[in-house]
């Protein structure tokens, strides 16, 4: 295939969450993206390969530079394609810290009750092997199937509990959460409504709320940009055929204790999920490894500081 270097790759599966929030980002700007379909559970050599071991979902490939964690990725793009952007209206600052505020309360609280709400109602449609790798990223022993199917009547009230103020915040006639169009709020919100169905069907959870039924046909159709579907193989090409993108060799590990130059691991702070490589950049926003792999060649990884930790690999 002939490789561009600014082609913007996702590596994602059809049931994320995450990936369901970039590729409704993708549709709000617009943008021609490439889609590589990977595992939901189990080892993704593939994928581990690109990232130096990194295996959540879902990573952002711009040539050999691979960016991971949504936040990140998030930001990325807003920075390569500005218009239009996710933080609509006159004052950006004073709406992208409203928009992270109910990011955080989306995913780390509505967003988590959902989950095991949900996966615990439809336990036996997952195989085993799904619910051992969930278990095993957040360092926890393998449940049994019935562990799973409780959790749904334990988490129901979380959700029942949370999921209605998404209605509340919701103002009649207004097309999306803030006047002046689609937002990052918008697109981290949805994610949880469709989570309820894109694992159990139409929700009745939503029945009785009309605003959000009206809204997520509007976020619904932002769509997910222009879409071309390639190969593992071909993402790890287009990696091979580029060199990363240059960067500032800043350091700003002191109390790591940690220079450029250093074999280093980095992974979220708990979940197991870590990568390897060399640090060739750290600031207060960003980590940056170098990695080589035999079939993508030297490959920039980059995390964001927030959530992640850094050990120098000894």
């Amino acid at each position: 295939m002939s490789v561009n270097p600014k082609s913007v790759v996702l590596h994602h599966y059809d049931f994320s969450n995450y990936s369901e929030k970039v590729r409704l980002i993708f549709g709000l700007k617009s943008i021609s993206w490439l889609s590589v379909l990977i595992p939901s559970f189990g080892t993704k050599p593939s994928y581990t390969t690109l990232t130096g071991g990194y295996r959540r979902t879902p990573a952002l490939q711009i040539g050999a530079d691979v960016y991971c964690d949504t936040s990140l990725i998030i930001s990325t793009l807003e920075e390569c394609f500005p218009l239009p952007s996710i933080y609509p209206g006159s004052n950006k600052l004073r709406t992208k810290m409203l928009c992270e505020s109910l990011v955080y309360w989306a995913e780390k609280n509505l967003m988590r009750s959902i989950a095991l709400y949900i996966t615990g109602l439809h336990a036996e449609d997952f195989p085993d092997e799904f619910h051992e790798d969930r278990a095993r990223l957040h360092y926890r022993a393998p449940p049994t199937l019935s562990a799973v199917k409780n959790a749904a009547s334990r988490y129901l009230p979380q959700v029942l509990s949370q999921l209605p103020l998404i209605e509340e915040l919701l103002i009649p006639g207004q097309d999306y959460i803030f006047e002046g169009g689609p937002s990052l709020a918008d697109v981290s919100l949805y994610q949880c409504p469709w989570f309820l169905n894109i694992i159990g069907g139409d929700s009745h959870l939503l029945r009785g709320m009309p605003k959000v039924l009206a809204w997520m046909k509007n976020i619904e159709m932002l769509g997910h940009g222009s879409c071309q579907k390639i190969s593992q193989a071909s993402a790890l090409e287009i990696a091979s055929a580029c060199l990363p993108t240059q960067i500032n060799a800043a350091c700003a590990l002191d109390c790591e204790q940690i220079t450029l130059g250093s074999p280093v691991v980095v992974g979220p702070f708990g979940e197991r999920s870590a990568a390897s490589g060399t640090l060739v950049h750290a600031d207060d926003k960003l980590i940056t490894l170098a990695h080589t792999g035999k079939e993508c060649g030297l490959v920039h990884v980059h995390f964001p500081r927030h959530g992640y930790w850094v050990k120098g690999a000894f």
